[in-house]
């Protein structure tokens, strides 16, 4: 007879941000929406232009002049491509470890991607992806991944250096900072995602941040039909001086921009227990010298806790004991590299085969795979955060045979 294996418990704590803050204010504006009946952000019954609001008070946040809210954070970097001029079949070099919405996007935007190495940050090595570059490159996207910004300026002066646009994928880190300024508003663009799980949500949506003014403009025409929008009641808006082109509906409802205005006030104070939870817990476990994600800003993460392991067995048996004991963890795309995705590694677009097969990147993948991260609640209790130390010292020193 075949013993059974233990089933992992039910976690101790849900690892959600924006979400575990959901309260009544949330509600309130969300109903208020409702009741004006004015749920398109451009026009209704009696409009509240909470969208509009919301792109003021998330561009300043941002450190930014301009913001344009849009539909999903894929939507998101799919216009600030356009936005930035990208042209048909120009190469966007993407880090490996990322999600596939990175990749989704440059195809969207008619380009064609290339997968650059991380290092142990997780994160676009800084200036590994150089010999990448050729004739064809038009931009580089560096990813701050899990609430930990990548290593920006050495990636800006090797992109200033071959007059590449720079195009800051801050879905995971709404909110971080990168040696004292906001992710997202460092390169010539920034895209955010406020999708269920991220830092800030109303379930979906996503926005552009920028300083350029002309980037601003081709971003905020493209989510909206291209910007000479006609109505069937012969309204129209579109005062742009450019040259008219053809867009996407990508726009954000005034339902999603009311909630993520509420969410936007609990955004700091979120950010700055998640980084006390994070520093307890590696403060608690500092004798059993554990490896962490190296950060190159510390204060600027989000709450982080990712360890690196000897290999990806170590890893595997990590993630097993820790979620036996209630702990939410696990390997960040269960270490799959995104061009590990049949569709991406074949290069199969909606339009035919984009690309041929990239080479693997085996440092990359044995950097991920060895990987393990904590999945932090911003609704933890004291309890929760001892634990949840308690339990990866008994997981790690149960591996270790101590």
């Amino acid at each position: 007879m075949t013993t059974p294996l233990p089933q992992p418990t039910a976690p101790r704590y849900e690892p959600l941000r924006g979400l575990a803050l959901w309260g009544e204010e949330e509600k309130a504006a969300a109903l208020e929406v409702l009741e004006s009946r004015s749920l398109f952000r451009y026009y209704g019954p009696a409009p509240l232009h909470r969208v509009d609001a919301f792109e003021e008070r998330f561009a300043a946040l941002a450190g930014a002049p301009h913001a344009v809210a849009v539909s999903s954070g894929t939507a998101a970097l799919t216009c600030a491509l356009i936005g930035l001029g990208i042209p048909e079949g120009a190469e966007v070099i993407v880090p490996a470890a990322t999600f596939l919405g990175c990749v989704n996007a440059v195809v969207a935007a008619r380009g064609v991607p290339v997968f650059a190495d991380i290092d142990e940050s997780l994160t676009l090595d800084p200036t590994g992806w150089e010999h990448l570059v050729t004739d064809r490159t038009f931009a580089v996207m560096p990813v701050h991944l899990h609430q930990a910004a990548a290593d920006l300026d050495p990636v800006l002066a090797v992109a200033r250096r071959h007059g590449l646009r720079v195009l800051e994928d801050a879905a995971q880190a709404c909110g971080v900072s990168y040696r004292g300024r906001p992710v997202g508003s460092i390169g010539d663009a920034g895209a955010f995602s406020f999708q269920s799980e991220k830092n800030i949500t109303a379930g979906e949506g996503g926005a552009v941040v920028t300083h350029d003014p002309a980037v601003h403009d081709r971003v905020a025409r493209y989510q909206d039909q291209g910007g000479q929008f006609t109505t069937s009641r012969a309204g129209d808006r579109g005062t742009a001086a450019g040259e008219p082109f053809l867009g996407a509906n990508l726009r954000m409802t005034e339902i999603a921009g009311a909630v993520l205005a509420v969410q936007l006030e609990r955004l700091p104070p979120m950010l700055r227990r998640l980084r006390d939870i994070a520093r307890t817990v590696r403060a608690d476990l500092a004798d059993l010298g554990l490896r962490w994600r190296p950060l190159p800003d510390e204060e600027g993460s989000g709450g982080d806790l990712t360890l690196l392991l000897d290999d990806r067995m170590a890893a595997r048996r990590l993630v097993t004991a820790l979620t036996a004991a209630g702990v939410p963890a696990g390997t960040l795309y269960q270490g799959r590299l995104v061009h590990q995705n049949p569709a991406v590694r074949t290069g199969r677009t909606p339009w035919g085969t984009g690309w041929q097969a990239p080479g693997r990147l085996r440092a990359s993948e044995a950097i991920l795979g060895r990987s393990v991260t904590v999945g932090l609640g911003a609704a933890m209790t004291d309890d929760d955060v001892a634990h949840l130390a308690k339990s990866l010292r008994a997981a790690v020193t149960g591996a270790s045979g101590e």
